[in-house]
């Protein structure tokens, strides 16, 4: 791992301030010192302990997104199973995302309430349970109900992943802490397809929820065993009632986007992870027509989105952490300096889609759209890290609800854009389809994201009555 040792006083300080502006219960700077060096704090663990504790959290991020592809290549296996068509089995997908986006806005601010680790427990039990129904389902009404509840079951982890990123590591880790947690979330629809082809080829397509059963009992004894509670407030005074205590609103977290700067992050984030849905949704059906590859092989094309998101999501943390401990020394500290790399990104992600639509369009090799696919999906992880990035940074108090927020933007979005695949590409074809999704991410991102980096500090010093009152309960 890398370290920051020489700036760890100046980086301790930092966070120091921003604890001070972002959570009212630390009114002093004596209170503040306790925190700093309490024990209980999660950000005073051992590395070891904190990195133990930040993978179990990523695996049970990872298995929402893992879920939600590993049938991807098996759809026409579905499809012949159930006797119904394509855009029904797609709809299956689609619902699932639905489900992930947006069970989270219930997730997060029930961890804010109860704390993270019960959160993980209880949803990687019952996500257990759906999968193995959801393995043995002989109806397609059976199996489209516990697709849905697997996806809500699945979310918790995405929900609340990203607020025990923020309970876990100061300022000057949190990038590259956040774009590996990001890894997580969407490396699983590039290679689970990759699994999920072999295994319906060879063992049938039941087996790939058999194998996601037995990765949920996997993770959720890790859960119970060696996940400890990160959510660390020690003013924190619960209220005498239990019930009290555990009423929220869910959709709370919804006013979230009336703020302007995260609603012009998650625009073109969303947007970027809709039209890579898109691609993902419809490979299986765009190589077997054009190219004549079967399930398995087809499972291995997804390599090349693999490559790509790890590829984005480490280079990603990387630069944003490299650029925080620059602006550190520097003396000039702003949550949007986490904004700056999102800039060299963009060009990855155009490109990519405008070469993976002409390609195929143009008949070419059947390898050169994928480098289209790895350059697409590059882009997409970079942006979605270093945007999500922003957002916690911007919004440590409420960084579970902040993180749930985009998730929502983007699973509607991915939700859309895979449900409507089939009829995109009959009606545009794969050319026209994907220069229409370069062009849409090209505006929003070159739109948004400025504005954002301009104005941002002006948005969130401007922080509503909703966000304070969060803050104080």
């Amino acid at each position: 791992m890398t370290s920051y040792n020489n700036d760890s006083e100046i980086a301790s300080k930092i966070e120091a301030t921003q604890d001070i502006e972002n959570r009212s219960n630390c009114t002093s700077i004596t209170q503040l010192d306790e925190s700093e060096t309490d024990p209980a704090n999660p950000k005073n663990w051992s590395t070891t302990k904190k990195w133990i504790n930040f993978v179990i959290v990523f695996f049970n991020a990872f298995t929402g997104y893992f879920s939600s592809a590993i049938y991807m290549p098996a759809t026409n296996d579905l499809r012949i199973h159930f006797d119904t068509n394509l855009t029904v089995i797609n709809a299956t997908i689609a619902l699932f995302v639905l489900a992930i986006g947006i069970a989270p806005l219930f997730w997060a601010p029930f961890s804010e309430r109860v704390g993270r680790r019960w959160v993980y427990i209880t949803a990687m039990g019952f996500y257990t349970v759906f999968t193995v129904i959801c393995g043995i389902a002989n109806s397609l009404s059976l199996f489209f109900v516990f697709r849905i509840l697997q996806g809500v079951a699945s979310s918790a982890g995405m929900a609340v992943g990203g607020g025990s990123v923020a309970d876990l590591f100061r300022p000057s880790e949190r990038g590259r802490a956040m774009s590996i947690f990001m890894l997580g979330t969407i490396i699983g629809p590039a290679f689970s397809p990759l699994i999920g082809g072999y295994v319906a080829q060879y063992l049938g397509w039941r087996w790939i929820f058999y194998i996601c059963t037995i990765l949920g009992g996997v993770i959720f004894i890790a859960n119970v065993v060696l996940l400890r509670e990160t959510l660390y407030r020690p003013n924190y005074e619960k209220p005498k009632s239990r019930i009290a205590h555990l009423k929220f609103n869910p959709f709370t977290s919804f006013r979230l986007l009336l703020r302007p700067e995260v609603l012009l992050i998650c625009l073109p984030i969303s947007t970027a992870f809709g039209w890579f849905y898109y691609l993902v949704t419809i490979l299986p059906s765009t190589y077997s027509e054009v190219y004549g590859f079967d399930t398995g092989t087809i499972g291995l094309f997804y390599l090349a989105g693999g490559i790509g998101n790890c590829s984005g999501s480490m280079i990603a943390g990387f630069i944003s952490d490299r650029i925080y401990t620059y602006q550190l020394k520097r003396g000039k500290i702003t949550a949007e300096g986490r904004l700056v790399p999102l800039y060299f990104g963009i060009p990855f992600l155009i490109a990519g889609f405008l070469m993976y639509g002409w390609f195929i369009h143009a008949r070419l090799h059947w390898f050169t759209p994928l480098i289209g696919y790895m350059f697409c999906t590059l882009g997409s992880m970079y942006t979605i890290t270093t945007g999500t990035t922003y957002l916690v940074e911007s919004y440590l108090e409420v960084s579970a609800s902040v993180v749930s927020v985009s998730n929502f933007t983007r699973n509607i979005f991915a939700m859309l854009f895979s449900i409507l695949s089939v009829q995109i590409r009959a009606s545009m074809g794969d050319n026209w389809s994907y220069t229409l999704a370069g062009l849409m991410n090209l505006a929003f991102y070159l739109i948004c994201i400025p504005t954002v980096h301009i104005f941002g500090a002006q948005f969130r010093n401007a922080k509503p009555w909703y966000i304070r009152e969060k803050v104080s309960n």
